[in-house]
């Protein structure tokens, strides 16, 4: 496979990669309004949402992503260097990566799991509500940062990428 099949198939992958794993994400707040409809089965909601994430999201966020976009890193011979002030951009995307993945393992995850176990238990008081608040801001959060990665990742400021 020549070089530049090789950048198209890993690019192809990480993008079809963003899309499949963290477009799902975008039902997440949808998926919530149904929850909060009357007569609703909520923790059949809340396990609908942690099987996409764990199902879907996090394989592919833990895997997928951070392999090709390694591999796209190294296959561009320098073009795309995270440490050269003309790959700030990437280097800033990688960093809010990490940021996003750490706070849905150890965060939001876990807050997740609490809720579907108070849910399942019929524990529906004060705390479950202020626990499903923390989920929608940390969701807020998380897609926050995902539109931030996608922005830098197709405007690529500071590359000089378009003027040639």
């Amino acid at each position: 496979m020549s070089g530049n099949n090789y950048r198209l198939l890993l690019l192809t992958l990480h993008i079809m990669g963003a899309i499949v794993a963290f477009g799902a994400t975008f039902t997440f707040p949808f998926i919530g309004a149904l929850a909060q409809k009357p007569g609703a089965p909520i923790p059949w909601f809340l396990r609908l949402n942690h099987l996409i994430e764990r199902k879907l999201v996090l394989p592919i966020a833990l895997t997928i992503q951070p392999a090709t976009g390694a591999l796209l890193i190294v296959q561009s011979k320098g073009t795309f260097n995270p440490f050269r002030s003309n790959g700030r951009w990437l280097g800033a995307a990688i960093i809010i990566y990490i940021i996003a993945i750490s706070f849905t393992v150890f965060v939001q995850d876990r807050n997740a799991i609490k809720a579907l176990k108070m849910a399942e238990a019929q524990e529906f008081g004060p705390e479950f509500g202020g626990l499903m608040k923390k989920l929608g801001q940390g969701g807020q959060f998380l897609s926050l940062l995902l539109v931030a990665i996608i922005i830098l990742m197709v405007v690529k400021p500071g590359s000089h990428i378009f003027h040639s």
